[in-house]
């Protein structure tokens, strides 16, 4: 037994062989954790200049002097306006509470690119809880064009990765995904890659059912998913 190889089968045609659903589930892993970094990296980018100044407002609140943080602060701000940039700072909004072109708040956000501590509503969309927009990025729930959450996502193409209920165990909660493109643990739509056999959709792939659409589909997307597939050449 061995993995089909790549020039001699179409997508097409690797729902005619032989499935093996543990390779199925270790491949979906693999991707999980390359989307996790991804994603943590860009959120971590564009939320630690936001938690640097939170950070100092309440230092200063608190008497601490904080001048040379303030110094770095508007020193990045005059480089940025010299280089021609000068009118961000007059797009961006922050506070607990805020709206802006580019919004930033702790509880609650709405902009065009927004990023909220509790949820947030945007064309790019980041919240702590919940999210909406059409790329949307949230903890327990997406909503948009394009969701990603851990634990809930609803949308045109919505990704949902799950996480683990017990260190070292290979058990998942959340990861539910439901759209025309759905992914995750357990996904629901027209086109479903799901990683477990709860998922359901009119075209399904997954330890349960193996549909040729969504095989052909997620096979191109998503191509180490092909070792899924495998293959007893004749003697």
């Amino acid at each position: 037994m061995g993995i089909v190889p790549e020039k001699q089968t179409k997508d097409e045609e690797l729902h005619n062989y032989p499935f093996d659903a543990e390779i199925f589930r270790k491949t979906f892993n693999g991707y999980v954790r390359k989307l996790n970094i991804i994603f943590s990296t860009l959120v971590l980018v564009i939320c630690t200049p936001i938690v640097a100044r939170a950070i100092a407002s309440y230092l200063g609140m608190t008497g601490i002097d904080i001048t040379g943080f303030l110094r770095v602060w508007h020193a990045g701000a005059s480089f940025l306006s010299d280089l021609g940039f000068g009118y961000i700072n007059e797009l961006i909004s922050s506070g607990f509470v805020s709206c802006g072109v580019i919004s930033m708040g702790g509880i609650a956000s709405c902009g065009v690119i927004s990023i909220g501590g509790g949820v947030s509503c945007g064309v790019i969309s980041i919240g702590g809880v919940g999210s909406c927009g059409v790329i949307s990025i949230g903890g327990q729930f997406a909503v948009g064009l394009i969701p990603i959450s851990s634990a809930n996502a609803y949308g045109l193409i919505a990704i949902a990765t799950g996480y683990k209920q017990f260190i070292g165990t290979d058990q998942y909660a959340g990861g539910k995904a439901v759209g025309l493109i759905a992914i995750g643990r357990h996904a629901h739509g027209g086109y479903a890659l799901s990683y477990d056999d709860e998922g359901k959709g009119i075209y399904s792939f997954s330890p349960a059912r193996q549909d040729p659409e969504a095989v052909t589909l997620f096979t191109r997307l998503f191509r180490k998913f092909k070792s899924a597939f495998v293959y007893n050449p004749q003697p």
